[in-house]
């Protein structure tokens, strides 16, 4: 019984796994230097999130929990942003099949929350234009 418990423990850390090895390169993010702090703000309206956002970084247990036990659709700004850049680099980096998309577009948007700040989040919504 404790051994089926550590595996069902162990199966959102290893999907994640599994879909960051599917992601294509991992994008870049923009310098926020390069941008006003009006321009960033303003993008961080366009995609409907109020300014200053902090990003929380997620992991893979609590978007597994948010999913089975939750409201998957209930994201937190910078998450929502996070996932439209993931979601835009997967669209443009071929990863497969639809459920390879979203299996590698979660961990990819886990990737992003844990590596980048807010400012880079937000920089790269800017160059790239996501939010319009």
């Amino acid at each position: 019984m404790l051994v089926l418990v550590a595996l069902l423990a162990a199966v959102p850390g290893f999907v994640y796994v599994v879909g960051l090895a599917k992601v294509n390169a991992r994008p870049t993010p923009a310098d926020p230097a390069l941008f006003s702090h009006e321009a960033i703000a303003a993008t961080w309206a366009q995609c409907r999130d109020e300014s200053p956002v902090v990003v929380r970084a997620t992991n893979p247990w609590g978007v597994a929990g948010k999913f089975l036990f939750g409201n998957p659709l209930r994201t937190t700004p910078g998450e929502r942003s996070a996932w439209r850049i993931a979601s835009t680099h997967n669209a443009s980096h071929s990863v497969g099949s639809n459920l390879w998309w979203h299996t590698s577009g979660v961990a990819l948007t886990i990737w992003i929350t844990r590596h980048w700040s807010a400012e880079q989040i937000g920089a790269t919504l800017v160059r790239d234009g996501l939010c319009k």
